[in-house]
């Protein structure tokens, strides 16, 4: 079905805390906001609900830290399986922290080329999570309610 619900699946994974912080933030961000979110914490989620999540979501946004130029292990295989499944999703981006740059969004772009949603600004930031952060992550909580309303 092309019909998705006005909910955000949120996988992630956090190595020093900084990921996880930034995704407690925006949970809270998108919950003000009317959006329904799905945090799961791919050390310990079940693939099956995470998998129903991805397809029955309007956007998926996906946390992670940054790990040898690119995104953690954990996230690239639920990116993985997010391409595998296709689900019909409208809008994706992607959140997190690094300590030296690197290739994180582009390599998931890479993964995910199957999907026909929209990326949105990510917001990936070096170190543990500031102000700024927590700013940007409210400008693309604000750009995801708008989204979808839209739909």
């Amino acid at each position: 079905s092309d019909r998705v619900d006005n909910e955000v699946a949120l996988p992630y994974v956090s190595m020093h805390g900084s990921t996880e912080k930034m995704v407690e933030y925006f949970v809270e961000a998108l919950t003000a906001r009317g959006i329904s979110v799905h945090p799961f914490n791919l050390t310990v989620s079940d693939a099956g609900e995470l998998a129903m999540s991805l397809v029955s979501s309007a956007t998926i946004v996906i946390g992670t830290p940054t790990v040898l130029a690119g995104p953690h292990p954990t996230v690239a295989a639920a990116a993985y399986l997010v391409n595998a499944l296709r689900p019909k999703n409208r809008f994706i981006s992607v959140i997190g922290s690094y300590g030296w740059g690197g290739k994180t969004v582009d390599q998931l772009a890479a993964i995910l080329k199957d999907l026909k949603a929209v990326m949105l600004p990510p917001v990936l930031k070096k170190g543990a999570p500031r102000e700024d952060t927590f700013r940007d992550l409210d400008r693309l909580a604000e750009e995801i309610a708008l989204k979808h309303h839209e739909i």
